[in-house]
């Protein structure tokens, strides 16, 4: 056989082992990120510093803490690019009405600055990563916040207030607070934290998860539950 064609029978087969070892990989472990973010359109806007964000009647949205504020939005290519609605007044930045069906292949990030300390929910749905601010109050109404974890970074509050009732839901992973203040009403709290110490009350069938804090003062009604492990 000549050489000419021993080269290119071990070319072509080197080709096919790379293509059925591609498509295996793939077949195990799903397409690769580079992959499915080509699919995808981001479009950002800045925005004014806030301190202040309302979000109402909103779903898959993550805030996440930035050097500064703007609001990015991943859609697919293949769609009409999504309108958010939001305004800014003052220092109060509010979102509204991003819940419908059409936003599933659609995903919300607002960065917001260290100068960020109230967040208020209503019937929405939001994530909250990469946070470490010295004070930050939270208040849901019928609404849940969920802490993204990352492996590289830790979530930290020197004081943090969560002010949740109307069937609320408040779950975290893992990150460390020195002063947390919890109402709840009506509402749950699984906190995966490391607190110094934890205060507040507990009415209207509301309950609460929590590791053993240095110093706790839970005050509950008849109808609620408190879970120290």
């Amino acid at each position: 056989m000549k050489t000419s064609k021993i080269i290119f029978i071990s070319l072509l087969g080197t080709i096919t082992f790379l293509i059925l070892a591609a498509l295996i990989d793939i077949r195990i472990n799903g397409r690769r990120g580079n992959e499915i973010q080509a699919d995808f359109n981001v479009n950002k806007q800045r925005v004014a510093s806030f301190k202040v964000l309302c979000v109402n009647n909103s779903r898959n949205i993550t805030l996440v803490q930035s050097d500064s504020s703007f609001i990015e939005i991943t859609f697919r290519k293949d769609s009409i690019a999504p309108k958010l609605n939001y305004t800014i007044k003052e220092d109060t930045l509010s979102v509204m009405d991003f819940e419908k069906l059409i936003h599933r292949n659609v995903s919300v990030r607002i960065y917001a600055t260290d100068s960020l300390k109230k967040v208020s929910l209503k019937n929405s749905n939001i994530n909250l990563a990469k946070f470490k601010a010295a004070k930050l109050l939270l208040e849901l109404d019928k609404s849940s916040v969920w802490f993204e974890y990352y492996s590289k970074f830790q979530t930290s509050f020197h004081t943090l207030g969560i002010v949740a009732k109307n069937d609320s839901r408040f779950n975290t992973s893992n990150f460390s607070v020195d002063s947390l203040a919890i109402n709840l009403q009506h509402s749950e709290a699984n906190l995966q934290i490391t607190a110094r110490k934890i205060s507040g009350t507990l009415s209207d069938h509301s309950k609460i998860f929590v590791r053993q804090p240095q110093e706790i003062s839970l005050k509950k009604d008849e109808t609620s539950r408190i879970n120290v492990n």
